[in-house]
């Protein structure tokens, strides 16, 4: 992605900026090389004479949405027995396709956290030959042999050829400086799984019934060996030992995180820990139920993780847990990548204020990333990543799936705001 030179002069009626601060009325905001130079009143902004003027009227301006954990799989959702065998040349096209949609919904960064062609979309984004939100990539999973997400039904020397198996410490190291070398932002571990006999090997078929995946040794490697490459660690962590792995091995974000003592829930405060909420894959299983014809306990061990994952992650806001909101989706036709806004209405639903919501999706998420200093607000010095909508997402949190004006950059990337103009 490439940042616009030319100079612009947004107006809008309200802003809402992502730092949880009071939101301001009858705005202008100057951005200059892709970047935000200026806030202030919509009359008061000085601006270059050749400066664009982009007027948004009574609509309110927002930081663009991140969705902290999401997959380029690029195969159909409900055919993932096709990952290991699909072309990745047509899983790397197709992810494209999935990618533009997602800006043009508003999500203007993500997090692809497990997916082999997660670092080429990620460059070819960047180097400006397919639109897309900003990503940072994980590469391939790393799981343990009989980890999270090996392939167990299939033969053993074929899953250790998709290089996402490592197991002890110096493989761990070593599995680590292969993901650096192969463009990997971010690395991502799996330190939870379900037993042999669960149906859903890699989630579990009960929160409260999950195995460690790898020792805190095993741990404390790889995230040494990830924080020497100077790239965060994010750890699918599902039941209290997990959690508990992740803290003391030193990982930077916590996925899911549910399945937990209440010891280990202070922790998470005490410790100022951050975990990505990742509601939305669960309902979209529960959507897909009758359409995609799923077996009775399938819908099970998914209704009994949507009903966990929900008391936890009540019991943790309350108590004060960090949030990031991201979606877990993985594609079309079942998960959506394009619909991470449901996430800020689960997250409400759930007992979020509005406002937190969405400096949880935009702010904190823009921590999980890491990128904290360029993205997730609208505060000058960032990058002019924004998008806007119709009315008061404060006053009804879905109006966020309902974005009129995308800019990433400085560049618009959709204006639906020409034919009505609010006053």
């Amino acid at each position: 992605m490439i940042e616009s030179m030319e100079p612009a002069v947004i107006k809008a009626g309200r802003l809402i900026d992502g730092t949880g601060g009071k939101v301001q009325e009858d705005v202008g905001i100057l951005v200059l090389k892709g970047r935000i130079a200026a806030i202030g009143h919509r009359d008061a902004i000085e601006a270059p004479a050749d400066a664009r003027v982009i007027d948004l009227g009574r609509r309110t301006l927002l930081p663009g949405m991140v969705d902290a954990h999401m997959h380029f799989f690029g195969v159909p959702s409900h055919e993932l027995h096709k990952l290991p065998t699909e072309r990745e040349a047509y899983r790397v096209l197709r992810a494209a396709g999935e990618a533009k949609k997602m800006l043009e919904a508003g999500i203007t960064a993500a997090r692809c956290l497990g997916s082999s062609v997660g670092p080429d979309l990620c460059r070819a984004i960047n180097e400006g030959h397919v639109p897309g939100p900003r990503i940072m990539a994980a590469g391939e999973f790393i799981c343990s042999t009989d980890g999270t997400w090996d392939h167990i039904a299939l033969p053993i020397d074929w899953a250790r050829s998709l290089d996402m198996i490592a197991d002890g410490v110096e493989n761990l190291r070593a599995i680590v400086r292969r993901r650096v070398r192969r463009g990997a932002q971010v690395i991502k571990v799996g330190l939870s799984k379900g037993h042999h006999h669960h149906h859903n090997h890699a989630w579990g078929d009960d929160p409260h019934d999950e195995v460690a995946a790898f020792s805190l040794e095993e741990v404390r490697a790889l995230v040494d060996e990830a924080h020497l490459n100077q790239l965060k660690v994010s750890a699918h962590c599902i039941g209290d030992e997990a959690v508990r792995n992740a803290l003391d091995g030193g990982v930077d974000v916590i996925e899911h995180g549910y399945g937990i003592t209440e010891d280990t829930r202070r922790r998470l405060v005490d410790e100022n820990a951050l975990l990505v909420s990742t509601i939305c894959q669960l309902y979209y299983h529960e959507e897909a139920f009758d359409p995609y014809h799923y077996p009775q306990h399938e819908r099970e061990v998914y209704r009994r993780h949507i009903a966990q994952m929900r008391e936890d992650f009540q019991k943790s806001l309350s108590l004060g847990v960090r949030y990031a909101l991201g979606t877990d989706l993985i594609g079309f036709p079942t998960h959506p990548q394009n619909a991470a806004a449901r996430e800020f209405e689960f997250a409400v639903e759930w007992g979020m204020g509005a406002m937190q919501a969405i400096v949880s999706g935009t702010a904190v998420s823009a921590e999980a990333m890491g990128l904290q200093k360029d993205i997730g607000t609208v505060e000058t010095g960032k990058l002019a990543d924004m998008i806007a909508v119709d009315r008061d997402p404060l006053a009804d949190i879905t109006e966020l799936q309902r974005v009129r004006f995308v800019m990433l950059g400085g560049n618009v990337v959709v204006d639906k705001t020409k034919s009505i103009l609010l006053n």
